[in-house]
């Protein structure tokens, strides 16, 4: 007997079990419901909580699967594994592998090498089904987090379920092909032993899942282990299957839109800042698990939303739809801005038309095929492949709905523009904004930074950078020397400029704060002067509750910690002089989740309270960098086929920078021996915010800027900094 057939004992008495002869409509409206979900998520940012659908597939996946598993032994007390594992293949690989290779082509005609070489190792990960933990590795990866979205990232969910797939057989024919029969147990009571099994996994993961979703809340999101229960849910419905009552058309009818409805309001009301997916995503789960527990015994003839002829076809492309969906929104988005309304039209007809023709070419044809069949008998001529008549009706009408959809998305967007033409309140210019960019001389180091970041507005072509965007790097003082985090055990290691001056500035505040050391050390260190870092991960210089990006349990708690001890180093160090900088996204970051103006004033009377703090415990100089312009990131917006406008900030959009520059500078005049500095006419122009100066790039990704940029500011941070001191 071949190692992957697996002949297993009978059970000691057959069940019948529901009939599964004909296709559940229910299940592809399903089905539908969440890869549209998904779309609409990626393609609109609506609704926030699009990313279920993932969620929803799970649930299908674990049941018909499974359901698949337990007919074949009931029906040859057998489970072919190698039969199994070839459905698999057939039913993934194909379709899978041509959006692979054709994103991974397209990225090298359309990115930057070194975007493209990243997209070919997703790529790569997506094949071998290990995205999932290359993604959160990636985004556990503070440095890698801010990168450009991956075309590919939605492999993920692919991944998961084929580690799933990896063991769950095996967990079938331990309890059915082992256990059961050692217990002499007849099919009922081993399908009762499975369910156990299956509910003791869920059990297991959930809990795991919210232990992880609390602890390391990235890595939870792609991890198998805490997505298994999802899966374990519909298998655990395909185990009881027989087990379930018979229901009336009425309450099957009530149980599934009771279960739609929990679906729906997931979809609109979950958002990324819930634990998820321990335990919100229960909601979605357990909602498919009524929908499609419901209709186990019977047909949903009223369950109309789902059992539709077009439901079903999109059911019926939703694979092909899924892969390709994510691709078109993200390599259209680098030849069309995405907020552009032509991009999203023809992101929309291109995923359907890809999706149509990957189904009915690709993937349909295939699945049905003889391929990887063991047969002896001969090969007979290909038929070509025909689209039948139902399925034309049904594309048919899924055009006509794409074609409502776009007028409704034109109309929208259209309405949407000019809501915000005629509500628009930032000024054309942002020198227009009272304190946000005071004047320059144009024969000082800041009159010519000015005069640089005019001329890149107003470029229309790219300057030969250097470094290209292919060496982008972040400062060493972070990738080298590791200050990001300085405690106790490191704070002597992170001191820079002239070891043995007698002058000391210190240095507080996040990421963002540490990116000013290449031009503090080239300024400073070069005029007589030693600087420390006290610097804290994604922890800002003022007394502000935050969260991590990614949701860590306890960074508020973390990060009052750190400011409170770095009061405690400056005390003890006695400095000269206190730099205090802060990231601009901490306003993102905020416990809480304030609205603007509330998050304004916190930050305002957070400022205010720490410059006060500061100023309690050492007589020196305080100077409050004022926070820095986030801009685009530009291994995403720099193509092959983009202008230096694609990667520009345009005035009108840099209100929330320039309102926050505005209240520091406001907090700073009530605080006696205060500095303010403002960045603005560092990073901004009269029109628009430039990704780089001279030949210079500005960013390395949103959040921070280049270390040749830091340098370049050196002569401009000597002005703004010692200038005043010592005029």
């Amino acid at each position: 007997m071949p190692v992957l057939d697996v002949a297993l004992p009978a059970p000691t008495q057959r069940v019948h079990r529901p009939s599964t002869n004909s296709a559940r409509l229910d299940i592809q409206g399903l089905r539908t419901i969440a890869v549209l979900a998904v779309i609409s998520d990626h393609l609109l940012g609506y609704p926030f909580g699009g990313f279920v659908g993932v969620d929803v597939f799970f649930v299908i996946s674990g049941f018909l699967i499974t359901g698949l598993l337990l007919r074949e032994h009931e029906r040859s007390t057998r489970i072919s594994f190698r039969g199994f594992y070839r459905r698999r293949i057939k039913r993934i690989i194909p379709a899978a592998l041509i959006v692979i290779m054709t994103t991974i082509v397209l990225s090298w005609f359309l990115f930057q090498r070194t975007r493209a070489e990243s997209i070919t190792w997703d790529g790569i990960y997506a094949l071998i089904f290990g995205a999932n933990w290359h993604y959160a590795a990636a985004g556990t990866d503070y440095m890698q987090a801010g990168g450009p979205v991956s075309p590919l990232q939605h492999f993920w969910s692919l991944a998961v379920e084929e580690q799933f797939y990896v063991f769950w057989p095996w967990l079938i024919v331990l309890v059915m092909g082992v256990l059961a029969p050692r217990l002499h147990l007849s099919t009922a009571a081993a399908r009762r032993l499975l369910a156990g099994v299956f509910g003791l996994v869920i059990v297991a993961s959930f809990t795991f899942s919210l232990w992880e979703t609390a602890a390391r809340p990235t890595v939870a999101y792609f991890s198998t282990t805490s997505r298994t229960w999802e899966l374990a849910v519909g298998a655990l419905l395909a185990a009881t299957a027989n087990s379930l009552p018979t229901l009336s058309v009425t309450m099957r009818t009530t149980l599934g839109y009771a279960g739609l409805a929990g679906i729906i309001w997931s979809i609109i009301y979950v958002t990324p800042e819930m634990s998820f997916p321990g335990p919100w995503a229960a909601v979605p789960v357990l909602s498919t698990a009524l929908v499609i527990g419901a209709g186990i015994k019977g047909n949903q003839p009223y369950l109309y939303p789902l059992t539709n002829r077009v439901s079903n076809y999109i059911g019926n492309i939703s694979y092909s739809l899924y892969l390709w969906h994510f691709p078109v929104i993200i390599l259209m988005g680098s030849v069309v801005p995405q907020e552009n309304l032509t991009a999203s039209i023809v992101a929309v007809l291109g995923m359907v038309a890809l999706s149509i023709a990957s189904y009915h070419f690709i993937e349909d044809p295939i699945r049905k095929s003889s391929w990887l069949d063991p047969s002896t008998r001969p090969q007979r001529k290909k038929r070509p492949v025909r689209i039948d008549q139902s399925s034309k009706q049904a594309a048919m009408g899924v055009l006509v709905t794409v074609a409502a959809l776009v007028v409704i998305l034109a109309m929208t967007r259209t309405a949407a523009t000019e809501q915000s033409l005629s509500v628009q309140r930032a000024p054309a210019s942002i020198s227009d904004q009272d304190g946000a960019a005071p004047e320059t001389q144009p024969d000082t180091a800041a009159g010519r930074l000015s005069a640089e970041i005019e001329a890149a507005s107003a470029s229309t072509s790219w300057p030969e950078l250097a470094p290209s965007l292919d060496e982008l790097s972040f400062v060493p003082e972070w990738t080298v020397d590791k200050c990001m985090n300085v405690t106790d055990a490191n704070v002597s290691q992170c001191i820079y400029g002239d070891l043995a001056a007698t002058k000391t500035a210190v240095v507080i505040g996040d990421s963002v704060a540490i990116s000013w050391m290449p031009g503090l050390r080239e300024s400073l260190g070069k005029q007589g002067w030693k600087i420390q870092l006290l610097t804290k991960e994604q922890c800002p210089a003022i007394e502000l509750r935050v969260e991590r990006s990614d949701k860590k349990a306890g960074f508020a708690d973390e990060c009052i910690a750190h400011q409170q001890w770095s009061m405690m180093k400056i005390a003890e160090i006695k400095p000269d002089m206190v730099i205090v900088s802060s990231a601009l996204n901490t306003r993102d970051r905020l416990v809480g989740a304030p609205k603007k103006d509330e998050a304004l004033s916190l930050w305002s009377e957070a400022t205010t309270r720490t410059l006060t703090k500061v100023g309690g415990v050492t007589d020196a100089k305080i100077v409050l960098m004022s926070v820095a312009a986030t801009g685009k990131n530009l291994l995403e917006c720099a193509t092959k086929v983009s202008e230096p406008s694609d990667c520009a900030v345009a005035a009108d959009d840099m209100d929330r920078y320039v309102s926050t520059v505005n209240a520091e500078k406001t907090a700073s005049e009530g605080v006696e021996g205060t500095h303010f500095v403002s960045t603005v006419p560092w990073f901004c122009g009269s029109v628009s915010c430039p990704a780089f100066s001279g030949t210079t790039p500005i960013f390395a990704d949103p959040q921070h800027i280049t270390p040749e940029f830091s340098t370049k500011l050196a002569p401009v941070l000597s002005d703004a900094i010692l200038g005043p001191a010592e005029d």
